[in-house]
């Protein structure tokens, strides 16, 4: 899938925008502050309904204004042209469309453009907290299965209202109601438990031979790490009943104390753990590679050659690095590169059409 023009109205820092990238690549380059990591979110939104830097929507809403609308025209592999539009403003909430015609829900907008990105902030899915890796399996995921999103929707509902029973106590009614959402909780977790290793055991192979194309001279392995005691548990009743098993101590706590939210993805080289002993080298071309990943996972899933977007990522990588990251998008789909030095994006992103992010948002091509 490619962009082929790309449209946004008081999305962030952009009053109006329009542009035909024809769907090649682009290297965007402009000082820090002009816009150019809003332009990539603004193509992530429309590949997956929603943004990668933020949960609230309305922190997209240009400053002053009172909605937001991003439109996008796509190619597929076949010709096929598709529509996509994503809208917001606080008093009817998110809304999307296909060719025009208004979903009924957001998830069915799901697949249709798969996207990749790479930010420097990224480099928290090895460095940082179990949190940071969960999202990346989560976006990986959400961009190619509405099943997926559903399921970690009714997940998430499920979580926050069993906490909040937890913390307020079993007085009067709480104890039935607390069973009804242990029963939630329990249905939505066994495809959770299931899509995560699946994906995990696509993915690990594929980040293992791109961590060595990009340089790293180690042996990467992505392994999923459920809980000792999910790992168990494969049926809905099994969990229920831990669940159940665990109620006192979770009251106590007032937390869940089992379930997909305490999943890890370990991430080792050589056999050990990169968040304790990798280099920040090794971070950058760890998280490169587990992107790369999943795009291919991506490109199975939806036949179609995802979007790679790449947020200033060439500033965080040497030479050697950077290099093979070049020869390697030789090789990618549509690429979108953002960069302060523009000639070295020219260098590193070979053949795309360069363009300058001016003052005020005008994205001016370069002859």
């Amino acid at each position: 899938m490619t962009l082929e023009r790309l449209r946004l109205v008081d999305f962030r820092n952009f009053r109006e925008l329009e542009v035909d990238f024809a769907g090649r690549s682009g290297s965007i380059s402009g000082p820090n502050g002009r816009g150019k990591t809003n332009l990539l979110e603004s193509i992530f939104v429309l590949g997956t309904t929603r943004s990668h830097r933020t949960r609230r929507d309305a922190e997209m809403i240009r400053f002053g204004a009172r909605s937001f609308a991003v439109s996008g025209e796509f190619r597929g592999r076949e010709g096929t042209r598709t529509t996509l539009a994503i809208s917001f403003d606080e008093e009817n909430g998110k809304r999307g469309s296909v060719d025009r015609k208004e979903t009924e829900r957001l998830s069915s907008m799901i697949g249709r453009c798969g996207v990749v990105c790479v930010a420097p902030e990224d480099v928290e899915i090895t460095a940082g907290e179990p949190e940071g890796r969960r999202r990346y399996i989560d976006l990986t995921l959400c961009s190619v299965s509405a099943r997926y999103l559903r399921s970690l929707q009714e997940y998430g509902r499920a979580h926050r209202q069993r906490a909040r029973l937890l913390r307020d106590g079993l007085a009067g009614s709480g104890a039935a109601h607390l069973d009804t959402w242990d029963r939630q909780l329990a249905s939505w977790s066994i495809p959770l438990f299931a899509m995560r290793e699946e994906a995990i055991g696509t993915i690990g192979p594929i980040a293992e031979e791109a961590y060595g194309g990009l340089g790293g001279g180690e042996k990467l392995a992505v392994v999923y790490m459920p809980g000792a005691e999910e790992a168990q548990m494969r049926s809905e009743e099994a969990l229920l009943a831990a669940l159940k098993e665990r109620r006192a101590a979770d009251l106590r706590t007032g937390r869940t104390s089992i379930g997909p939210h305490r999943d890890d993805v370990s991430v080792l080289l050589d056999g050990k753990p990169i968040r304790t002993y990798g280099s920040r080298g090794q971070h950058r071309t760890a998280v490169l590679a587990l992107k790369i990943a999943a795009g291919r996972l991506i490109r199975a899933r939806t036949g179609e050659e995802p979007i790679l977007l790449l947020d200033d990522v060439f500033t965080e990588l040497d030479e050697r690095r950077s290099e093979a990251l070049a020869e390697r998008l030789a090789a990618e789909g549509q690429v979108f590169a953002t960069g302060t030095d523009r000639e070295a994006l020219a260098r590193h992103v070979r053949g795309a059409d360069r363009f300058s992010l001016e003052e005020e948002g005008a994205l001016v091509r370069e002859r």
